[in-house]
């Protein structure tokens, strides 16, 4: 089967990723195979009754003839009972505007996508991922039998860029922010597939709870340079100093770590020593870590 992948980012998960990891990401993805556009998007399709395939016009003037097309283009919240209702509708997050008890007006619950609710640890949020609706979405219920408790879970998402690459994340991770990485040489245990093999589940929210074996702490540390291979590590996303996103690259079993450190949210501290908590390495004298401080100019 020969793929085809346009995103009009300038890298893959462009973004959330830092820069030098999105372009990173893009080449890998390409080593399994698939044609990578760049900057690309679909400006017209058309539908080829001779050759009974879909015919694309891109912005760069590129075309091209597929027989399928995944579209993936995001999502806008259903607020149409929002003016007919009296519900409040943020007008930068979208969705209903709700409390940090998920509450809208009295005795009225909004959950899920729809809901831009207060986070007791980063503010004001609207959340698109699988495991917020679910979690959101059980405590709306136990709100509406009088229970009162705010939302304080952090909802974490992930993806995996085919077998040999994965990430988990969690809180805001916004390639504008300014993020600090820590990353060592991988193995083959270190990868979407082992972790699939060791525990017969593909769905990553499923197997957080994995317990961690890895032991050593982060010794050389320097900035990221091109053609450095990102075997596995952790990326910090900060905010006046405070962390507030955090993506594990194919290090699995951590979430819980990660969970914790946005709950004690850590502020002006050596961020090599929080990575320290992740156990990035197995043997601190084979591994090399590097470190990444950038910015929005990077």
């Amino acid at each position: 089967m020969k793929v085809i992948q346009t995103f009009p980012e300038e890298g893959n998960m462009g973004r959330v990723f830092p820069k030098y990891l999105s372009r990173w990401t893009l080449e890998k993805v390409r080593k399994e195979g698939v044609e990578v556009y760049p900057e690309t998007f679909v400006v017209e399709c058309s539908y080829n009754k001779s050759t009974k395939q879909l015919d694309l016009a891109m912005n760069t003037g590129e075309k091209f003839t597929v027989d399928e097309v995944v579209v993936a283009v995001g999502l806008e919240p259903n607020v149409e009972l929002g003016p007919t209702s009296g519900l409040e509708i943020d007008s930068k997050k979208g969705g209903f505007l709700v409390n940090a008890e998920l509450e809208a007006r009295k005795n009225l619950w909004v959950a899920g996508d729809a809901a831009c609710f207060y986070d007791v640890t980063l503010g004001r949020r609207r959340v698109e991922h699988h495991d917020h609706a679910i979690v959101s979405g059980r405590l709306a219920g136990e709100n509406m039998t009088g229970h009162g408790k705010p939302y304080w879970h952090q909802s974490m998402f992930w993806s995996d860029l085919g077998p040999d690459v994965g990430y988990e994340a969690i809180g805001i991770c916004d390639s504008g922010l300014p993020t600090f990485a820590v990353f060592a040489k991988g193995s083959d245990e270190d990868t979407p597939k082992a972790v699939v093999e060791a525990t017969g589940e593909e769905i990553r929210s499923e197997t957080e709870g994995m317990s961690s074996q890895a032991i050593g702490s982060p010794d050389k540390l320097h900035v990221p340079v091109d053609g450095e291979d990102y075997g596995k590590g952790v990326i910090f996303y900060t905010d006046k100093e405070r962390i507030v996103g955090i993506v594990l690259w194919n290090l699995f079993g951590r979430m819980p770590i990660a969970r914790q450190v946005l709950k004690e949210g850590k502020v002006g501290e050596d961020l090599t020593k929080v990575a320290k908590l992740f156990e990035i390495h197995k043997q601190k004298t084979s591994q090399e870590p590097t470190t990444e401080d950038n910015n929005k100019a990077d």
